[in-house]
């Protein structure tokens, strides 16, 4: 019996430890690598390192001239909720072979895709003017990729959505998580 008071109070004294490393953790996400992120947003700060996931994403080439024209990075909620949107001018837009099928003509004729879509660019839109508006967003004349979609029933309730616009050379990307 003794043992098992040892062990108990050990796992106490542990949980106790825990509190304060937790709220740390809570202020200094290690995923999100920055401090304060659950309360700052962040407007037209990314560079262009921070934006080549979303080539890599949507097989683009990121051997080429790229710039951030416009970003905006939401703060953070603790269950994740956010909006985060960047507009990138690119000199080409060349897809990798393992890309190709992912990437698709507008519109979108899946109607619970065209909604998470519409969402997506409509939030980008309330952040800033560099998105194209949710008509052009979702017409013929733009390539688009989803990424990711989530779904809570029969809403999308999350999204990382990258559209691509041949007139004016410009990529778009919007995550969204609500």
């Amino acid at each position: 019996m003794k043992w098992l008071r040892v062990g108990l109070a050990t796992i106490g004294a542990s949980s106790l430890l825990m509190l304060p490393v937790g709220a740390v953790w809570l202020i200094h996400d290690p995923v999100l690598g920055r401090a304060g992120d659950l309360t700052s947003e962040k407007v037209n700060r990314a560079k262009a390192r921070d934006v080549l996931f979303i080539l890599n994403w949507g097989g683009i080439t990121t051997n080429q001239v790229f710039k951030v024209i416009a970003s905006y990075e939401s703060a953070r909620s603790v269950t994740g909720d956010h909006l985060d949107y960047y507009c990138i001018e690119l000199s080409k837009f060349d897809v990798a072979d393992f890309a190709k099928n992912e990437w698709h003509d507008g519109p979108e004729k899946n109607p619970l895709l065209a909604e998470a879509l519409e969402l997506g660019v409509n939030d980008a839109r309330q952040h800033g003017d560099c998105f194209p508006s949710a008509e052009e967003a979702n017409s013929e004349a733009m390539k688009i990729m989803f990424w990711s979609v989530v779904i809570h029933g029969h809403q999308p309730t999350g999204a990382d959505i990258i559209l691509y616009d041949p007139r004016n050379k410009r990529l778009y990307y919007v995550s969204y998580k609500t």
